[in-house]
């Protein structure tokens, strides 16, 4: 007797191997595959949580808690972490220093920054913004969004807002240095020659060091542009004015200080910072400096100071500032 002959009588199972057969055992051998394939993926999952160093659930609940929707990842908020750390380092602020450092309100502990998990546990969207604010990072490059630290902040043509911002940080603070990065030898017959601005001022204490905030200038100043050059010697002179010397300096790298890609404390510290140059030189009289340079044009420079008002309006927004 054919083994078949239990189940189905020989002369029936014909069909088997006819249309409806066929499509019978292809259905069977799907549904089969897909059982195996869902059995495979749980045993898969079940091993892959038992693997996991908490960083899911802490990223779960750091979305949730927090309403960080830029977070998509592990390697978006680890990256996220990197950064807001570097932030601190950057600055003179060492890891275990934060919690010293960061306004009291956040109520931060040293064991809050052992590693990245903990650091997850307390940073919210409020902490991230003071940071942001504190040292004048944008909080773009703080997200992983733009490779850019710090915003644009252009004076070309606009001194009046140059004023604007040095006597609101003459208000608030006394210990203000600016640099002048020169790229090359200065020379009215050269556009290649520019001078950019770095503007530093004490923003806190940590033990017995002075913590500072830098904001770099993007306008290039182009030396070999009259009116460029121009604008810069004005606020060169206004500076002197206020009794800010700036530091002239030759810039080791170009376009670091001004594309405010690095960190500019970081910058200082890695290459030997000397005074090259003497910005004070290019608008004095030779009656006050016997080092002045460019003497031919210092009295037309200041006559454009003049004729642009900027000292009206230094004085102007001095009183104003003072007086609130």
């Amino acid at each position: 007797m054919r083994i078949f002959d239990f189940f189905i009588p020989y002369e029936d199972i014909t069909w088997i191997f006819e249309g409806i057969g066929v499509t019978v055992f292809s259905l069977l051998i799907t549904l089969v595959g897909f059982v195996i394939k869902h059995l495979f993926k749980l045993r898969n999952k079940k091993r892959d949580k038992t693997q996991s160093n908490g960083l899911d659930s802490i990223k779960e609940d750091y979305l949730t808690n927090n309403g960080i929707e830029v977070y998509k990842g592990i390697d978006k908020i680890d990256e996220m972490v990197k950064r807001f750390i570097q932030i601190y380092e950057a600055h003179g602020i060492e890891k275990n220093q934060i919690p010293a450092f960061i306004d009291q309100k956040f109520q931060l502990k040293i064991k809050d920054f052992k590693d990245n998990q903990s650091i997850l546990q307390v940073v919210d969207e409020e902490l991230l913004n003071w940071t942001c604010e504190k040292f004048g990072v944008d909080r773009d490059w703080l997200d992983g969004t733009s490779d850019r630290i710090y915003s644009r902040n252009d004076y070309y043509k606009n001194v009046e807002k140059f004023i604007d911002d040095l006597c609101e940080l003459i208000k608030e603070n006394n210990n203000i240095e600016i640099y002048a990065f020169k790229n090359k030898n200065l020379n009215r017959d050269d556009r290649r020659a520019y001078v950019v601005l770095l503007i530093k001022y004490e923003i806190g204490k940590l033990n017995s060091n002075t913590i500072y905030r830098y904001e770099p200038v993007s306008t290039s100043w182009i030396w070999g542009y009259w009116r460029s050059r121009y604008q810069l010697k004005a606020i060169i002179y206004l500076c002197k004015k206020l009794k800010i010397y700036i530091k002239g300096c030759d810039l080791v790298q170009e376009y670091t200080i001004e594309d405010g890609s690095v960190f500019p404390g970081e910058f200082l510290n890695a290459f030997p910072i000397t005074f090259t140059w003497y910005p004070e030189d290019y608008i004095d009289l030779i009656s006050q400096n016997m080092q002045a340079v460019e003497t031919d044009e210092t009295e037309i420079v200041r006559e454009y100071i003049k004729n642009e008002k900027y000292e009206d309006y230094l004085e102007k927004i001095l009183d104003i500032k003072m007086s609130n």
